[in-house]
């Protein structure tokens, strides 16, 4: 079911990351990308919300946040706001 809420989704700090992908090889759906050098979020809408990417970096630069999103609320951490 598909529906404007609030997700737990990963996000980048730009300035600590150095790009060297672990969280982009993390287990699940590949949600994470490497972008110009970057890891950004590239796919939300396919998160679970298990926070696997944070493990691998060793730079700390990927914190979870509640964000609006739309999508499927049986993937992942959603809640009502």
């Amino acid at each position: 079911m598909n529906r404007r809420s609030m997700k737990g989704v990963p996000i980048v700090d730009e300035d600590l990351c150095t790009g060297g992908g672990g969280c982009v090889e993390a287990r699940g759906p590949k949600s994470l990308a490497l972008i110009g050098g970057v890891a950004a979020l590239a796919r939300g809408d396919t998160c679970g919300s298990e926070e696997h990417c944070i493990a691998p970096c060793p730079s700390g630069c990927i914190q979870m946040a509640w964000v609006e999103m739309d999508g499927n609320s049986s993937r992942g951490k959603w809640r009502t706001e």
